[in-house]
């Protein structure tokens, strides 16, 4: 089960469904303030390019299941454990949907607050969210690992045997040159 309250530092992949019944001084189909979303849910600042609103009258010819399936791919077994709270809510006329990703929320960690007209109404995950662990090479935890072998550094010897075939090959060429202009 997923904790939609909770909002963790380094949460993604979660997409948060906010239900408002309209107030009777907000116009139909107005969109709310971002800052208002934010007081209303608890949190601190939002990023607007995170989140979505929309009224049930955007939604005639498509239900708000289906357009979660369609718009943002959510997982199929969230959205069916969640059908029921996803479907009731389009018969409430007029009701705004605020829907926001994980990245919609600026100040994490956070706790979505409960006091307000927003009320979370369903947290689902995005296809990409699956988190796995390949198992480790060495599965002893008590093993040490070793340092890769290092490099072993030419000494002395070997470094002046280079050095003298470079010279011994720069002279051997010299000499072909002059005999080459000398003939």
């Amino acid at each position: 089960m997923i904790d939609g309250q909770n909002i963790s530092e380094h949460e993604y992949g979660l997409v948060r469904v906010f239900v408002l019944v309209r107030p009777s001084d907000l116009a139909r189909g107005k969109a709310l303030a971002p800052d208002q979303i934010a007081e209303w849910i608890g949190v601190g600042a939002l990023d607007v390019d995170h989140i979505q609103q929309m009224w049930t009258m955007d939604l005639e010819d498509i239900g708000l299941p289906e357009f979660l399936a369609a718009g943002y791919d959510v997982r199929t077994e969230d959205l069916e454990a969640n059908r029921d709270a996803l479907e009731a809510t389009g018969d409430m006329h007029p009701t705004v949907y605020v829907i926001a990703r994980s990245p919609a929320f600026l100040t994490k960690p956070a706790e979505l607050s409960g006091e307000g007209p927003l009320h979370l109404l369903a947290t689902l995950r995005e296809p990409d969210t699956s988190v796995t662990f390949d198992p480790l090479p060495n599965p002893d935890g008590t093993a040490v690992l070793e340092d890769p072998p290092q490099k072993k550094v030419p000494s002395d010897a070997a470094m002046s045997g280079r050095v003298a075939t470079v010279a011994l090959l720069v002279m051997a060429l010299l000499v072909v040159l002059m005999i080459w202009v000398a003939g």
